[in-house]
C-alpha cells in the first residue's frame, strides 16, 4: 500500500470536492438492511435456474456464480445447491400467491424447503408485479423479512419499455404516471431490500438497445431510498422476440456498464434454455460459448465487487467517441472542463467507430475517499473483447504520481506509475477498470 504525500493529497482533495459538488446529495444515515447484507455477502452473481436434471452445482459454481437463483419450489434443486455447500435463492412465483396470497399452507412450504435445505441467504418475491399486485406482495415481504430476518427479501420490476398502463395496471390517473413512479411505488410500497429488474438489450440484426434509461432510473431511486440495485442482464437468444446471443464483448459491456453506475448484484436470464439458447443445454448440460464468456468476466466481477460493495456511486458521465451520440438519461462527459480537477482530460486514442465510447463512475466510501471506474463500451455482436479494445489516455494533476488500480486478474490491489501527469490504459472490449488516484487503498479486501 502506498502512502500519499503531502503535495499528492492536494490532487486528491481537489477530486473529493469535485466528485462532491457533481454528486447525489445523501449524508451517512444507518445502512438498510440491503446493504448490510451486500456487505456482508460476497459480491452476488446467479443464473435463474429451473430444472433439476439439468443443473449440475459444480458445473454452476465453475461460471463464478456465488448463489443459485431457484425459480420453482423444487426440492431436488435446493437438495443439489445445499449439498454443494452454495447458497440459494428462491423465487416465489406470483401464480403461488394467486388468488389467496400468503396462505398458513404457503408459509407451512416455504419453511419446510428452507429447514430441509441449508443455504437459503435470500428470497424474490413476485416477478415484474403491477402496481395493484405490489400491495400483495408487501405481505409477502414483510413476513419474510420477519421470519428470516438474516436473509435478503427482493423483487423484480419490468424495465422501461412498455405501455405506462401496464406499470400501473390499468388506466393511468389523471395527473399521469411515470417509469420512475413505477419504480417508486415499487421501492416504498413492497419495500424490497434490493432495487431489482430485468432488461435484454441485444437484438437480432446487431443492434443494441439503449440501457441507460432504465439504470439512471434505478440508480436515482435506489439513492433515494437508500437500496442497493441490481439487475438480471441477456445471456441467452430468443428468436420469438428477436433477441441474439450475446459474443463477449456483448455480455462484458452489458455487466460493466452496470457496475460502473453503482449496481452490487448480477443476474443473468438464463442458464438453461428456458426461452431460446442459454448458457446450458437443457438435458445434455452441454456448455454453450457464452457460458465461458461468463465465467472469465463473473471471475473479475468478483475481484472488483470486492470494494464495490462499500462503494456509493456519486456521478455518472459519458464520453462518446468522435461523431458519437450520448445515449438519452446519461450526462455528457464535459471535455472543455473536467468536473474532476485531478483529472484534466479523458481521451479515446485511435479511429471511431460506433459504440467506442466510455462510460466514467465516480464513488465515495463511508470515509469520504473517492474511486473512479472507466469502462469500455465498444462492443459488437460476434465480436471478441481483442478485437473491441481500446486505450484511454489519462490526463492528469501533476502532483499525481501514483494511481491505484484493483486488478481485475487477481482482486488485488497494484500501483500504476503515472509518467508527466499521462497515464494510458488499454480496456478489452466491454470491459472497465476500478481505479482510486494518489494510492491503492480499497475497502473489502481479503486478507
Amino acid at each position: 500500500m502506498l502512502t500519499i504525500i503531502p503535495q499528492r493529497f492536494a490532487a486528491c482533495v481537489y477530486f473529493t470536492a469535485a466528485c462532491m459538488a457533481a454528486s447525489v446529495a445523501f449524508g451517512q444515515p444507518q445502512l438498510s438492511r440491503g446493504k448490510r447484507w451486500v456487505r456482508s455477502h460476497p459480491f452476488n452473481t446467479m443464473a435463474l435456474t429451473i430444472i433439476a436434471e439439468t443443473y449440475d452445482p459444480q458445473q454452476y459454481k465453475s461460471a463464478n456464480l456465488t448463489t443459485t437463483l431457484a425459480w420453482k419450489q423444487r426440492s431436488d434443486l435446493l437438495q443439489e445447491s445445499a449439498a454443494a455447500k452454495l447458497p440459494w435463492h428462491l423465487h416465489l412465483r406470483p401464480v403461488a400467491l394467486r388468488p389467496a396470497g400468503l396462505t398458513d399452507e404457503i408459509k407451512v412450504r416455504l419453511k419446510n424447503l428452507y429447514d430441509a435445505h441449508a443455504g437459503c441467504t435470500g428470497w424474490l418475491v413476485w416477478d415484474e408485479p403491477k402496481r395493484p399486485e405490489m400491495f400483495e406482495a408487501a405481505k409477502t415481504i414483510a413476513w419474510l423479512k420477519q421470519t428470516y430476518p438474516d436473509t435478503l427479501v427482493y423483487s423484480n420490476a419490468y424495465p422501461r419499455g412498455a405501455a405506462l398502463e401496464r406499470y400501473y395496471g390499468g388506466e393511468l390517473p389523471a395527473g399521469g404516471y411515470s417509469y420512475e413512479q413505477y419504480l417508486r411505488d415499487f421501492a416504498k410500497i413492497m419495500d424490497p431490500d434490493v432495487l431489482m429488474f430485468d432488461m435484454y438489450i441485444f437484438r437480432e440484426g446487431g443492434g443494441t438497445g439503449n440501457p441507460f434509461p432504465t439504470m439512471m432510473d434505478a440508480r436515482k431511486v435506489g439513492l433515494e431510498t437508500g437500496k442497493p440495485y441490481w439487475a438480471f442482464v441477456q445471456s441467452h437468444a430468443d428468436e420469438r422476440r428477436g433477441y441474439r446471443m450475446p459474443s463477449e464483448s456483448d455480455i462484458r459491456m452489458q455487466v460493466f456498464s452496470h457496475l460502473t453506475v453503482g449496481f452490487t448484484g448480477i443476474a443473468y436470464f438464463t442458464y438453461e434454455d428456458q426461452q431460446g439458447p442459454a448458457m446450458i443445454s437443457n438435458g445434455t448440460r452441454q456448455r454453450r460459448p457464452i457460458y465461458y464468456h461468463v465465467a472469465r468476466l463473473n471471475q473479475e466481477v468478483l475481484h472488483i465487487g470486492q470494494a464495490l460493495r462499500y462503494l456509493d456511486n456519486v456521478n455518472v458521465w459519458y464520453l462518446p467517441g468522435d461523431g458519437n451520440q450520448v445515449p438519452s438519461a446519461v450526462q455528457r462527459w464535459p471535455e472543455a472542463q473536467s468536473p474532476i480537477p485531478a483529472l484534466r482530460a479523458v481521451r479515446i486514442e485511435g479511429q471511431s467507430a460506433k459504440w467506442k465510447d466510455i462510460l466514467i463512475g465516480a464513488f465515495r466510501d463511508d470515509a469520504g475517499r473517492d474511486y473512479l471506474m472507466l469502462t469500455n463500451l465498444w462492443h459488437a455482436a460476434q465480436a471478441s473483447t481483442s478485437q473491441r479494445a481500446l486505450t484511454i489516455s489519462l490526463e492528469l494533476d501533476s502532483r499525481i504520481t501514483t494511481v491505484g488500480r484493483l486488478s481485475r486478474e487477481t482482486g488485488r490491489p497494484e500501483s500504476l506509475a503515472v509518467q508527466n501527469g499521462q497515464l494510458k490504459l488499454t480496456l478489452p472490449g466491454g470491459t472497465g477498470e476500478l481505479l482510486r488516484f494518489g494510492d491503492a487503498r480499497f475497502p473489502g479486501l481479503s486478507d
